[in-house]
């Protein structure tokens, strides 16, 4: 037994003790600053927000349409009849036309970034149709008639998605193109939409 200790021994408060005076341990715990975690991860929240803003801001003119190795030949239902809607261009104000639509043989162009005068032009071939088409109730909406008309809306890769989808609400009757493009205000009972949609391809520089 060394000298000085005592007969019973030492409790391991003294063990203890006698550990931090010998290895120079006997000081108060550190304190954590979180503040540089907490600046880092807003930081990096900063960061993947405005990331994912502008990817989804680039998302909506990179959309391509798909390639027609894909596809299938649609056909018509029995009694229906089907429109073909060819669509061209951009919604990007530069060189006119802006966009063109061929339908029935006939181009409709539009020549600036604010003229709509094929969105107009369309509108009108569609209420012409609507009028002179079979029609049955829609059975969702009291009131609303449907015409048995498939639309089939042709585009190829080099056209815009946003002018697919700027016809796609013209022939929906949910925009008025006479009015700067705005949501159109109608009842059922006035309006003359197309919801039977088909989107189908063709081939690059086709004309």
């Amino acid at each position: 037994m060394p000298p000085g200790m005592p007969a019973g021994g030492l409790d391991k408060k003294a063990i203890m003790s006698h550990k931090k005076k010998r290895f120079g341990l006997e000081h108060a715990d550190a304190e954590v600053d979180l503040v540089p975690m907490i600046d880092c991860i807003f930081l990096l929240l900063l960061f993947f927000m405005l990331c994912g803003r502008i990817t989804m801001d680039q998302r909506v003119n990179d959309i391509s349409v798909p390639p027609t190795r894909t596809a299938q030949e649609v056909k018509n239902p029995k009694e229906w009849e089907r429109i073909v809607i060819n669509v061209y261009g951009s919604t990007q104000a530069g060189t006119p036309p802006r966009n063109t639509i061929l339908i029935n043989n006939v181009k409709y162009s539009s020549l600036g970034p604010d003229s709509y005068e094929s969105y107009i032009a369309l509108r009108r071939v569609l209420d012409r149709a609507y009028d002179q088409a079979t029609k049955f109730p829609d059975p969702k909406n009291s009131g609303l008639q449907l015409p048995m008309i498939v639309l089939e809306i042709r585009a190829d890769a080099d056209t815009e998605f946003r002018v697919v989808q700027e016809v796609q609400q013209v022939a929906c009757d949910t925009i008025n193109p006479n009015d700067q493009m705005k949501p159109k205000v109608s009842t059922p009972a006035t309006m003359k939409p197309f919801v039977f949609l088909v989107f189908t391809t063709r081939k690059p520089g086709d004309h």
